[in-house]
């Protein structure tokens, strides 16, 4: 399986894709207009995205002109909170002070 994580911005996002790994398979940065919406859908494609079997997208928000075109199809968006994540990361990370 592999999924896209979109680093949302207001002008331009970063992308990557993953296998169930974690590994890298592949990374860009798009603008936020329909040039940058074809090169994602591109590097979806590129990657197994299918209409049947669409690769699942985790982006930083629930709105905008992006999360709207990539709700259009039976893909599954999951709009995650950048505060959520942050905070996931202080509770699962080593803490960096010293004894």
């Amino acid at each position: 399986m592999i999924y896209c994580g979109i680093d949302w911005a207001e002008r331009t996002h970063d992308v990557a894709l993953v296998d169930d790994s974690g590994q890298l398979l592949a990374k860009r940065h798009i603008t936020d207009d329909a040039a940058g919406y074809k090169i994602l859908l591109d590097l979806l494609a590129e990657n197994g995205d299918t209409e049947e079997n669409p690769i699942p997208v985790a982006i930083e928000t629930s709105r905008g002109l992006l999360v709207a075109v990539l709700r259009t199809g039976k893909r599954q968006v999951f709009a995650i909170n950048p505060m959520a994540a942050a905070r996931y990361r202080d509770r699962h990370s080593v803490s960096r002070k010293k004894s």
